[in-house]
């Protein structure tokens, strides 16, 4: 070939090895004619390295091309960045020495073949020029040892039933004279193909090979001009490494085809009949590696965990602790697709604590679509229900109940002021209970001062509703008066409608009992006595709950209301709510302006 492009200017470094590299490398090329410049001056060299700059002899010569100074650069492949810099690409990668017949090579799988340090590309030269010089390109694509490179195809198998293979993966294993494969797949179904079988397979605590060794395997086959697949179960994009793989061999000048394969985690909901998302039950799906103690644990709907047969317990704990519930149905499935498979259902809570030992390789589904498998889509859509008070049994009929309790009931002891009026109650004309927890600790407190019922024999009592009576009833007490408006405001009203005459009331209250009853018998001309017998507080190391599946917020006491936005920052928009009382509607609206 004649050289058309004229006189070439080529930069390289100056010292004597560089130079004589130099020389081999572009007596390989006759048609080219060019001048060399020496990077004499290391200045920029030695500020590059100086400087931190990942490129340092690479970006010193680099420099010469983007700025028009020289048209070529040669340099040890080894010191090759990779990516290679935008508007920079690479024109061949030559053999200093003599070529070899890389065709000629049997030892691509021998372990003396595969050093530990050493870079594959030790020993060879790049040339280097602007991504738009073609004629260079052809006048150097001979001497290029890349075209006697062979070709890596990963391919995923699937997570094991050979039916699973695509049709681009059969053609490339029919094509492959080499075949590098791991024991996550059925053996006898590979033997019908001819290529030479080499098995780098990894098993937890078991590895045949470092993954650095299995990619230095995948680069020395190529390099000796095979045809080469890497056969991975499930798929090799997914936690099969297949992403440093494909990066090692791109680095290292191999062409690389990837053919996916059926993921593990996405056959597993064919083969069991789940689906991993449902409408209305779960609208995202997460896949996570589980082998590691460091395994973080997404906010979504359904979780799909590889590799977590020995790590479950330390899974479930994770997963309660970012929120799941510890009811969370859980199937773990062993062998999906193979005849052998099998399926355990379990909960986080139970996984958490348990130890029984699953066989392996499993995959861990987390979420509410299991429970699909033994029930109907309204079964598992019942709604869901917050409730933020002390008792749930009022709502564990209607739907799911995650119960947070939001407020903390103890005793005030000791208490005088209540032993005073426990001691005088003919100074009473009536006793007001206005939630089943006066009725509980007065009755309580009664006992203790060596009262009982009979106490009472002379007193009304009213009730400030149904809960509170049930409560009553437990004592043998019927309460005199309930309001069908079970509220402060209720009770009011009934006194009028009735025109019950003012008297003295004695009404047992919490710490943070409200104003509205009080002032308003008070303006009826009623005599009240409160004595705080009961604190509600605060409870103490309370934590957000992921509320995303919460469709409806029950709050039976203002001071829930109050506790929820202490915890919460704010009450949701998205959510329904339920009141006990119209003072709880009112600080509910007051905090939500």
């Amino acid at each position: 070939m004649s050289n058309l492009v004229g006189k070439i200017k080529v930069i390289c470094e100056s010292n004597p090895s560089a130079l004589k590299k130099a020389a081999e490398c572009f007596a390989q090329i006759p048609d080219l004619d060019y001048d060399l410049i020496q990077l004499e001056d290391k200045s920029e060299h030695l500020q590059a390295i100086q400087s931190g700059d990942p490129l340092t002899l690479a970006g010193s010569l680099f420099q010469f091309l983007t700025d028009g100074r020289a048209e070529i650069a040669i340099l040890p492949a080894s010191d090759l960045p990779f990516p290679m810099p935008q508007g920079l690409n690479v024109l061949a990668i030559l053999d200093s020495d003599i070529p070899k017949d890389f065709s000629l090579n049997p030892e691509y799988i021998n372990l003396e073949q595969l050093p530990e340090e050493t870079d594959p590309l030790e020993g060879y030269m790049a040339l280097v020029a602007m991504e738009d010089k073609p004629e260079l390109y052809r006048l150097c694509e001979t001497t290029d040892i890349r075209h006697n490179f062979g070709k890596v195809t990963l391919v995923g198998f699937g997570p094991g039933n050979p039916d699973l293979l695509t049709l681009g993966g059969d053609k490339a294993l029919t094509k492959a004279d080499i075949i590098f494969h791991d024991d996550l797949l059925d053996q006898e179904f590979c033997d019908k193909y001819a290529g030479e079988k080499f098995y780098v397979g990894k098993r937890k605590d078991c590895h045949s090979f470092r993954q650095d060794r299995i990619n230095r395997l995948l680069f020395n086959a190529a390099k000796a001009g095979k045809c080469v697949v890497r056969l991975k179960g499930g798929d090799p994009m997914v936690f099969a490494h297949g992403g440093e793989e494909l990066e090692y061999l791109h680095r290292n000048f191999v062409q690389v085809d990837v053919i996916p394969g059926v993921s593990a985690g996405i056959a597993v909901a064919a083969y069991t009949q789940i689906p991993l998302t449902h409408r209305g039950i779960s609208s995202s799906v997460a896949f996570v590696s589980g082998h590691s103690d460091s395994v973080q644990i997404p906010q979504t709907d359904t979780l799909v965990c590889f590799m977590g047969g020995y790590n479950m317990q330390m899974i479930a704990r994770k997963a309660i602790a970012s929120g799941k519930r510890g009811d969370t149905p859980v199937m773990l499935v062993h062998n999906i697709s193979l005849p052998d498979q099998k399926e355990f259902f379990s909960t986080l809570e139970e996984l958490s604590v348990g130890h029984e030992k699953y066989p392996t390789p499993i995959i861990i589904v987390i979420g509410k679509v299991v429970a699909l498998r033994n029930n109907s889509e309204l079964e598992v859509l019942k709604p869901v229900f917050l409730v933020t008070g002390t008792s749930t049994e009022k709502y564990n009929k209607l739907g799911t109940v995650i119960h947070q309790p939001l407020i903390e009931i103890n005793r005030i002891e000791p208490n005088p002021e209540l032993e005073q009026h426990l001691h005088h109650l003919e100074h009473f004309d009536w006793i007001f209970f206005t939630s089943r927890y006066t009725v509980q600790f007065f009755f309580e407190f009664l006992n203790y001062y060596g009262k009982d019922c009979r106490s009472l024999a002379h007193l009304k009592i009213a009730s400030m509703g149904k809960l509170t009576t049930q409560a009553l009833k437990k004592y043998g007490i019927l309460p005199d008066l309930e309001p069908a408006d079970e509220s402060s405001d209720g009770l009011i009203k009934e006194i009028e409608t009735r025109e019950i005459p003012a008297g003295h009331v004695l009404i047992p209250r919490s710490n943070l009992g409200l104003e509205v009853l009080p002032e308003n018998l008070g303006r009826l001309g009623w005599k009240v006595t409160r004595p705080s017998f009961y604190e509600n507080k605060f409870p103490d190391n309370l934590k957000k709950l992921d509320l995303t599946n919460v469709q409806t917020i029950v709050f039976p006491a203002p001071s829930c209301v109050t506790n929820f936005v202490r915890l919460y920052g704010e009450l949701p928009d998205d959510k329904k709510f339920i009141f006990r009382g119209k003072e709880t509607e009112k600080r509910f609206l007051d905090l939500k302006q």
